[in-house]
């Protein structure tokens, strides 16, 4: 019976070193409309990493204020809990968890998400890929406010490793936007190698002894 808990704990923690995690995500809830930049609110890395956008210089005036539209309007209802990449399901921010149900729970009536007007400016996430591997972004995506919100996913694992990856897109003319969520496995501490390496030697041991 004890060798059998232990395996099970061995397997465990295998498990949870190839589980997804919640790096960073941006639900825009409170980001003005002439806003050019704001920081995650949820994830392993919210208030550090950051997203940030550009506005055409042409009639500036206006398009400053325009050419990203964030209000109400463009917070996605339908796909605010079908990001199910963790492997503890939809948490909350107890217990050190990451905040991913507060990200997603379309409740409140001041919830945001984004519009392109034109689909001719960049926008850009910068985050630390340095201890994440398997790296995507996740995010709610439809082709124009009142239509049917779809979960979209890009692998944008060339930036695994890398402490100041940054991913730029051109979101497309009247494509609504919302919870951008950056996703990646955690590359393990060497110490946790050792732990591991440790219940397995310690397994053996005791297996050896018994036969």
């Amino acid at each position: 019976m004890k060798r059998i808990t232990l395996l099970f704990s061995i397997l465990a923690a295998a498990t949870s070193l190839s589980a997804q995690s919640f790096v960073a995500g941006w639900d825009f809830d409170g980001v003005g409309s002439n806003d050019t930049s704001t920081f995650a609110n949820w994830g392993n890395q919210a208030g550090s990493a950051s997203a940030f956008w550009t506005h055409s210089l042409a009639d500036f005036t206006t398009v400053f204020s325009n050419e990203f539209g964030i209000s109400t309007a463009n917070n996605s209802a339908a796909a605010n809990n079908s990001f199910s990449f963790l492997s503890s399901g939809i948490d909350d921010v107890t217990g050190g968890n990451t905040g991913f149900n507060e990200f997603s729970d379309n409740v409140s009536s001041g919830e945001f998400g984004f519009q392109s007007s034109t689909g001719d400016d960049t926008f850009s996430i910068s985050f630390d890929g340095s201890n994440w591997t398997n790296l995507q972004l996740t995010y709610a995506f439809a082709s124009d406010q009142g239509e049917a919100f779809s979960v979209q996913t890009i692998d944008i694992g060339s930036f695994d490793g890398l402490a100041s990856a940054q991913y730029d897109f051109t979101p497309a003319a009247n494509g609504v936007y919302d919870n951008l969520a950056i996703t990646g496995t955690v590359v393990p501490e060497p110490s946790t190698y050792a732990a591991i390496f440790g219940v397995l030697a310690l397994a053996f041991v005791a297996y050896r002894r018994r036969k």
